[in-house]
């Protein structure tokens, strides 16, 4: 029996090839039965050639033959559970075709299954191209990604019945992420104040602020229960998984007081999924970016503080709007020994600064920038006088 089962093991053949071997072994597959068996296959194997390419060619019927060998056996052992005398029952109460038939259907179920956990996604992957590369992988393949994408349609699914559940509807969700739709509902149940409803960022921003202030109240933990009460048993370890993710995750980040409130909202917003941002909301994110961008510039708008601030940025010194010789010094031997980086400000410029300032002030620095470069590193200049020079020029220098 051991020697048996090692055998078994390592027996890489189609799993057809054994049920069949095992039917004609046991009598429970005649010559007659084999000859419809051959029949049948012919047929398929010419059909399935034509709808790939074409029968005329020797290498379209020999993978053809692969393709519809391995239909059948994805049939049969998921049908059996890789019970050779079921499945040999199986192809003797039933044509070879129907078997066939059968693996295809399984793969155009897998195809029409969500990819990933984007509801309504738009594009998706022809059937004709899917089938070409599924009908030559096997079962492990084929049950992989039938469980990812089960737990991808969970996800939606749950997503769905929140959105609902908190206002939301479906045609808004296109494209959105179920995950991120799931988090925002269990977050506005933790946080227990204001309506239960999807928030847009304005509201994003006020629950972060109420769970920093006070924490999660016990009235948000109730919530919360009889929400997860009322779910769909199937929708709940998805739930329970982003729960998991929040209590680990965010919350911390949230009670972290030492961690600016603007910082915080960049980490967190994409996490979440926000209704339409209007204006109001944009009112109220600009307003807690812009209170580090007034700190950065000591609330100064012209030119000179700010590329002060920017040349201090793109030599990774702390910033600041004015620079003492001392310092201006200091700064230009780190450039010509560490470089002058170009993106820390236009990450400055597009996480902190005004909307409204945004483009100009790109513009600003991206038109200084190649100037700044070749008068700080410019390896004549031995004594930094026209470095300093160009600093005094255009920046804040004292």
């Amino acid at each position: 029996m051991a020697d048996r089962q090692q055998l078994t093991l390592f027996d890489r053949r189609p799993f057809f090839e054994r049920a069949l071997q095992h039917g004609v072994r046991s009598g429970l597959i005649d010559q007659g039965r084999l000859d419809s068996i051959v029949n049948d296959g012919a047929k398929g194997l010419l059909q399935i050639a034509d709808f790939f390419g074409t029968r005329y060619l020797r290498p379209n019927i020999e993978e053809a033959r692969t393709r519809i060998i391995n239909l059948v056996s994805l049939f049969l052992e998921e049908n059996s559970g890789g019970d050779l005398e079921l499945a040999a029952r199986s192809l003797r109460d039933n044509s070879f075709l129907s078997h066939s038939r059968g693996g295809s259907e399984m793969l155009k179920k897998l195809w029409a299954m969500p990819e990933d956990t984007s509801y309504g996604i738009l594009a998706k992957q022809p059937q004709k191209d899917f089938l070409a590369d599924w009908s030559l992988r096997g079962l492990p393949d084929y049950r992989q990604a039938l469980a990812q994408r089960q737990g991808h349609q969970l996800s939606i699914t749950a997503a769905l019945w929140l959105a609902e559940r908190l206002g939301l509807p479906a045609a808004e969700l296109s494209t959105v992420a179920a995950e991120s739709v799931v988090r925002s509902a269990l977050l506005v149940h933790l946080n227990g104040v204001g309506p239960l409803a999807i928030p847009n960022a304005s509201g994003l921003l006020q629950v972060l602020e109420a769970i920093r202030k006070r924490g999660v109240p016990s009235k948000g933990r109730k919530l919360l229960a009889g929400l997860l009460q009322e779910l769909p048993k199937s929708c709940l370890p998805i739930a329970q998984r982003e729960l998991h993710r929040i209590e680990s995750e965010d919350l911390p980040r949230i009670a972290d007081l030492s961690r600016p409130l603007a910082q915080l909202l960049r980490e967190l917003e994409p996490l979440y999924h926000l209704r339409d941002f209007g204006p109001e909301d944009a009112g109220r994110f600009e307003a807690t970016a812009c209170a580090d961008w007034q700190r950065i510039t000591a609330g100064r708008t012209d030119d000179s503080s700010l590329l002060t601030v920017f040349v201090c940025l793109a030599a990774d010194v702390p910033p600041q709007p004015v620079l003492n010789k001392v310092a201006a010094r200091a700064l230009i031997r780190k450039v010509r020994r560490e470089g002058f980086k170009r993106l820390p400000v236009l990450g400055l410029i597009r996480a902190l600064a005004p909307y409204d300032m945004q483009d100009d002030l790109e513009a600003l620095w991206k038109e200084f920038f190649p100037e700044a470069e070749a008068a700080l590193l410019d390896a004549g200049d031995t004594k930094l006088a026209d470095a300093l020079d160009f600093l005094r020029d255009n920046c804040n220098l004292v």
